[in-house]
């Protein structure tokens, strides 16, 4: 079974890596289309999964897959400027209003000079922010949409979690983007909060 998959940053894709690259191979492909962020709403019907920032969930009725989403234990910025380098409704740039009360201008395009988000050696912290709100909880920024039905769907988490738990080994995702959990699931109670 061959299926589509919409995203928008390399990150989201560390999950599912091993499938992408035929290292798992049971009888589902996943052919990954990448789209811009703000996008994702409005062609999420014309992919069989789709990685959706979570402010989209406001916005549309979907099933949510518990594994191969993109979680990060720390997030800032490498500066803080009048402009930040992320889409309007991404969950960085939600966050950052909500948590900094900022009030910039995101700008998604390619050529953008503003701040921008990283994970690691940032000079501005949202984790700090986000910690006095949502205590140890990581922080979930992309969980994995499908309209698929069930059956499929079933099919389609167990082999995600066997990539996951792959890319898990070699430490090159956490364990809350294998499976979202009880942890995961508060981070998302937490972020709409």
């Amino acid at each position: 079974m061959k299926l589509t998959l919409a995203y928008s940053k390399d990150e989201e894709l560390l999950p599912i890596l091993p499938i992408l690259d035929k290292e798992i191979d049971k009888g589902i492909e996943i052919e990954a289309i990448k789209i811009k962020e703000e996008e994702i709403k409005f062609k999420y019907t014309n992919f069989d999964l789709y990685y959706l920032p979570l402010p989209d969930l406001n916005y549309i009725e979907t099933k949510i897959l518990s594994n191969g989403a993109y979680v990060v234990n720390s997030l800032g910025l490498d500066s803080l400027k009048n402009e930040v380098c992320i889409n309007s409704n991404s969950t960085e740039f939600y966050l950052l209003k909500v948590l900094m009360n900022y009030r910039g201008i995101p700008n998604g395009r390619d050529n953008c000079n503003g701040s921008k988000f990283i994970t690691k050696d940032f000079k501005i912290s949202l984790s700090d922010k986000w910690k006095e709100v949502c205590g140890d909880l990581p922080i979930v920024l992309n969980v994995i949409g499908s309209n698929l039905p069930e059956d499929v769907i079933s099919k389609v988490k167990i082999i995600i979690r066997e990539s996951a738990s792959l890319q898990e080994a070699k430490g090159v995702i956490t364990p809350i983007s294998k499976e979202l959990g009880l942890k995961g699931r508060k981070a998302i109670d937490c972020f709409f909060d």
